[in-house]
């Protein structure tokens, strides 16, 4: 039998980032789903804010947990490499069903939302509102919208670098927080 019988020390970090992305990929794409719906519905619209301002507190408990994993010998960097790696694994997650979402369920989801914001711009007064108007309408009408997978690597990457910055944080405060063991 050829089964793996790592114990969870033996495990890499980027092992935990790639199980522990799993289930937050599910959570950050129902996130994306409540934002992409929360245009027509608003209550998604605000059910998705209160999950973006939960993320620290889902990946809180998941850095803890291979801290005392590890037994308290998780250093700094460690936990902020999970962290990143929980961000990236879950983003790509996320970015596939973004990118399904909008190639096929909605594909004119960016068009809708550009000609949306036109509107909204027309109604607003000064000089920059009607320049932003023109550069929108030009993007328009010369048909360089970005497309669903461009959209959907922007979102990895800045999802990926956000999460650097909650994780560092968190990892900061787990570093104080749990002490080692002896």
């Amino acid at each position: 039998m050829l089964e793996n019988q790592n114990t969870p020390q033996e495990k890499s970090v980027y092992r935990y980032g790639a199980e522990y992305g799993v289930g937050f990929g599910i959570y950050l794409s129902l996130m994306a789903l409540a934002i992409m719906y929360g245009f027509d519905y608003p209550l998604l619209l605000l059910a998705a804010i209160a999950m973006i301002a939960a993320t620290p507190a889902i990946i809180y408990p998941m850095l803890r947990r291979y801290k005392t994993i590890m037994h308290g010998f998780a250093p700094f960097a460690s936990l902020w490499l999970l962290g990143i790696m929980i961000f990236l694994f879950g983003s790509l997650i996320c970015s596939a069903v973004t990118y399904l979402w909008m190639q096929y369920v909605m594909p004119t989801f960016i068009y809708d939302q550009v000609m949306a914001a036109i509107e909204l711009y027309k109604t607003l007064p000064g000089n920059e509102a009607a320049e932003v108007v023109k550069v929108m309408e030009s993007v328009v009408q010369h048909h360089a919208l970005p497309s669903p997978i461009e959209v959907v690597v922007q979102m990895i990457m800045l999802t990926t670098f956000l999460g650097s910055l909650v994780s560092m944080a968190l990892a900061l405060i787990i570093s104080w927080k749990i002490p080692r063991a002896k």
